[in-house]
Protein backbone atom coordinates (compact mmCIF):
# COMPACT_ATOMS: atom_id res chain seq x y z
CA UNK A 1 0.00 0.00 0.00
CA UNK A 2 2.28 2.60 1.17
CA UNK A 3 5.04 3.71 -1.52
CA UNK A 4 3.34 1.63 -4.39
CA UNK A 5 -0.40 3.40 -4.11
CA UNK A 6 -0.32 5.35 -1.10
CA UNK A 7 2.17 8.34 -1.15
CA UNK A 8 4.26 8.53 2.01
CA UNK A 9 4.87 11.82 3.57
CA UNK A 10 7.22 10.95 6.26
CA UNK A 11 9.16 14.15 6.89
CA UNK A 12 5.37 15.46 7.93
CA UNK A 13 5.19 12.61 10.07
CA UNK A 14 8.83 12.80 11.37
CA UNK A 15 8.16 16.58 12.62
CA UNK A 16 4.71 15.57 14.18
CA UNK A 17 6.11 12.99 16.34
CA UNK A 18 9.19 15.32 17.12
CA UNK A 19 6.96 17.94 18.43
CA UNK A 20 5.12 15.29 20.54
CA UNK A 21 7.96 13.12 21.86
CA UNK A 22 11.25 14.87 21.20
CA UNK A 23 14.08 13.49 18.85
CA UNK A 24 15.23 10.65 21.16
CA UNK A 25 11.97 8.74 22.22
CA UNK A 26 10.52 9.19 18.48
CA UNK A 27 14.06 7.21 17.66
CA UNK A 28 13.67 5.04 20.42
CA UNK A 29 9.85 4.13 20.34
CA UNK A 30 8.85 4.33 16.54
CA UNK A 31 12.00 3.99 15.11
CA UNK A 32 10.82 5.41 11.72
CA UNK A 33 13.70 4.77 8.74
CA UNK A 34 13.27 6.99 5.62
CA UNK A 35 10.55 4.69 4.02
CA UNK A 36 8.45 4.74 6.66
CA UNK A 37 8.95 0.56 7.61
CA UNK A 38 9.67 0.26 11.30
CA UNK A 39 13.15 -1.18 12.20
CA UNK A 40 13.32 -4.37 14.05
CA UNK A 41 11.36 -4.30 17.47
CA UNK A 42 9.93 -1.20 17.46
CA UNK A 43 7.06 -0.07 18.62
CA UNK A 44 5.81 0.49 15.32
CA UNK A 45 7.06 -3.05 13.71
CA UNK A 46 5.04 -4.77 17.19
CA UNK A 47 1.78 -2.70 16.35
CA UNK A 48 2.43 -3.40 12.28
CA UNK A 49 2.65 -6.87 13.22
CA UNK A 50 -0.17 -6.95 15.28
CA UNK A 51 1.33 -7.70 18.48
CA UNK A 52 -0.14 -4.77 20.29
CA UNK A 53 -3.51 -2.78 20.18
CA UNK A 54 -3.75 0.26 19.01
CA UNK A 55 -5.03 0.81 22.33
CA UNK A 56 -1.74 -0.01 23.41
CA UNK A 57 -0.05 1.68 20.49
CA UNK A 58 -1.44 5.26 21.76
CA UNK A 59 -0.99 4.74 25.17
CA UNK A 60 2.62 4.00 25.06
CA UNK A 61 3.18 6.86 22.91
CA UNK A 62 0.81 9.57 25.06
CA UNK A 63 3.19 8.34 28.50
CA UNK A 64 5.93 9.19 26.90
CA UNK A 65 4.34 12.63 25.22
CA UNK A 66 4.50 16.23 26.45
CA UNK A 67 2.25 16.97 28.74
CA UNK A 68 -1.49 17.96 26.95
CA UNK A 69 -0.78 15.46 24.33
CA UNK A 70 -4.70 13.58 23.14
CA UNK A 71 -4.93 10.27 21.53
CA UNK A 72 -6.42 12.24 18.91
CA UNK A 73 -2.68 13.78 18.18
CA UNK A 74 -1.65 10.44 18.81
CA UNK A 75 -3.51 9.45 16.10
CA UNK A 76 -3.25 12.65 13.81
CA UNK A 77 0.21 12.55 13.68
CA UNK A 78 0.23 8.83 13.11
CA UNK A 79 -2.22 8.95 10.31
CA UNK A 80 0.06 11.84 8.39
CA UNK A 81 2.47 9.57 7.60
CA UNK A 82 0.29 8.74 4.30
CA UNK A 83 -0.43 11.27 2.11
CA UNK A 84 -3.37 9.68 -0.06
CA UNK A 85 -3.58 7.62 -3.47
CA UNK A 86 -2.89 9.44 -6.15
CA UNK A 87 -6.00 9.05 -8.88
CA UNK A 88 -4.33 7.92 -11.92
CA UNK A 89 -3.02 4.56 -9.07
CA UNK A 90 -6.64 3.44 -8.46
CA UNK A 91 -7.71 4.40 -12.23
CA UNK A 92 -4.57 2.00 -13.23
CA UNK A 93 -5.77 -0.66 -10.44
CA UNK A 94 -9.42 -0.48 -11.84
CA UNK A 95 -8.01 -0.67 -15.41
CA UNK A 96 -6.62 -3.93 -14.65
CA UNK A 97 -9.62 -5.55 -12.99
CA UNK A 98 -11.58 -4.78 -15.77
CA UNK A 99 -9.31 -6.45 -17.96
CA UNK A 100 -10.13 -9.89 -15.77
CA UNK A 101 -6.69 -9.73 -13.67
CA UNK A 102 -7.58 -10.32 -10.11
CA UNK A 103 -6.21 -7.87 -7.67
CA UNK A 104 -4.80 -9.15 -3.83
CA UNK A 105 -3.00 -6.51 -1.80
CA UNK A 106 0.38 -7.90 0.64
CA UNK A 107 0.99 -5.09 2.89
CA UNK A 108 2.75 -4.09 5.91
CA UNK A 109 0.33 -2.52 7.98
CA UNK A 110 -1.19 -1.78 10.81
CA UNK A 111 -5.19 -1.27 12.52
CA UNK A 112 -4.68 2.80 12.54
CA UNK A 113 -3.47 3.03 9.27
CA UNK A 114 -5.77 0.65 7.89
CA UNK A 115 -8.79 2.02 9.38
CA UNK A 116 -7.54 5.11 8.07
CA UNK A 117 -7.26 3.81 4.53
CA UNK A 118 -10.48 2.01 4.15
CA UNK A 119 -12.24 5.15 5.58
CA UNK A 120 -10.92 7.78 2.73
CA UNK A 121 -10.88 5.03 0.04
CA UNK A 122 -12.46 2.52 -1.85
CA UNK A 123 -10.64 -1.36 -1.31
CA UNK A 124 -13.20 -3.40 -2.60
CA UNK A 125 -10.99 -3.84 -6.19
CA UNK A 126 -8.66 -6.47 -4.03
CA UNK A 127 -10.06 -9.80 -3.96
CA UNK A 128 -7.91 -10.10 -0.51
CA UNK A 129 -6.04 -8.29 0.88
CA UNK A 130 -3.11 -10.10 3.24
CA UNK A 131 -2.53 -7.39 5.76
CA UNK A 132 0.59 -7.62 8.15
CA UNK A 133 -1.21 -7.12 11.46
CA UNK A 134 -3.52 -9.51 10.98
CA UNK A 135 -1.32 -12.37 9.78
CA UNK A 136 1.30 -11.83 12.73
CA UNK A 137 4.52 -11.25 10.17
CA UNK A 138 5.28 -8.64 7.76
CA UNK A 139 7.33 -8.51 4.57
CA UNK A 140 10.52 -9.73 3.95
CA UNK A 141 9.68 -12.80 6.09
CA UNK A 142 9.67 -15.41 3.52
CA UNK A 143 7.04 -16.92 5.65
CA UNK A 144 4.17 -14.02 4.79
CA UNK A 145 5.12 -14.85 0.85
CA UNK A 146 4.37 -18.56 0.95
CA UNK A 147 1.06 -17.97 2.82
CA UNK A 148 0.24 -16.06 -0.23
CA UNK A 149 1.09 -18.37 -2.30
CA UNK A 150 -0.79 -21.54 -0.76
CA UNK A 151 -4.02 -18.95 -1.05
CA UNK A 152 -3.87 -18.05 -4.36
CA UNK A 153 -3.18 -21.90 -5.44
CA UNK A 154 -6.10 -22.47 -3.26
CA UNK A 155 -8.21 -20.29 -4.89
CA UNK A 156 -7.46 -21.28 -8.42
CA UNK A 157 -5.16 -18.01 -9.20
CA UNK A 158 -3.17 -18.89 -12.44
CA UNK A 159 1.00 -18.05 -12.55
CA UNK A 160 2.84 -15.76 -13.47
CA UNK A 161 2.33 -13.61 -10.16
CA UNK A 162 2.81 -10.53 -10.96
CA UNK A 163 3.99 -8.28 -7.28
CA UNK A 164 4.86 -4.60 -6.88
CA UNK A 165 7.09 -3.22 -4.09
CA UNK A 166 8.96 -0.28 -4.01
CA UNK A 167 11.72 -1.91 -1.21
CA UNK A 168 13.94 -3.94 -2.88
CA UNK A 169 14.57 -6.05 0.42
CA UNK A 170 10.36 -6.68 -0.06
CA UNK A 171 10.29 -8.09 -3.57
CA UNK A 172 14.01 -10.68 -3.01
CA UNK A 173 11.59 -13.24 -1.37
CA UNK A 174 9.01 -12.99 -3.87
CA UNK A 175 11.63 -13.41 -6.72
CA UNK A 176 12.50 -16.77 -4.87
CA UNK A 177 9.16 -18.03 -5.64
CA UNK A 178 9.31 -17.41 -8.74
CA UNK A 179 7.37 -14.01 -8.66
CA UNK A 180 7.63 -11.43 -11.32
CA UNK A 181 8.49 -8.44 -9.63
CA UNK A 182 8.14 -4.41 -10.12
CA UNK A 183 9.25 -1.71 -8.13
CA UNK A 184 6.31 0.32 -9.43
CA UNK A 185 2.88 0.22 -10.72
CA UNK A 186 4.52 2.10 -14.01
CA UNK A 187 7.18 -0.72 -14.32
CA UNK A 188 4.30 -3.49 -14.24
CA UNK A 189 2.37 -1.72 -16.43
CA UNK A 190 5.15 -1.03 -19.07
CA UNK A 191 5.90 -4.78 -18.57
CA UNK A 192 2.00 -6.00 -19.34
CA UNK A 193 2.19 -3.86 -22.52
CA UNK A 194 5.15 -5.53 -23.69
CA UNK A 195 3.56 -8.95 -23.16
Amino acid sequence: MGGVLMQHNMPECLNRFRHLLGEEQMNRLLGLGTNGEGTSNSLMQQFECGLISPDAFISTLLHHSRPGTTAQDVTAAWNSMHDGIPNNRLATLHHWHDLGYRLFLLSNNNALHWHDICSHYDVSVFEHCFLSHIMHLSKPDVHIYTLVEDYLTAHHCQKPYYFVDDIEDNRLPAQTLGWRTYASLTALQQSLANE
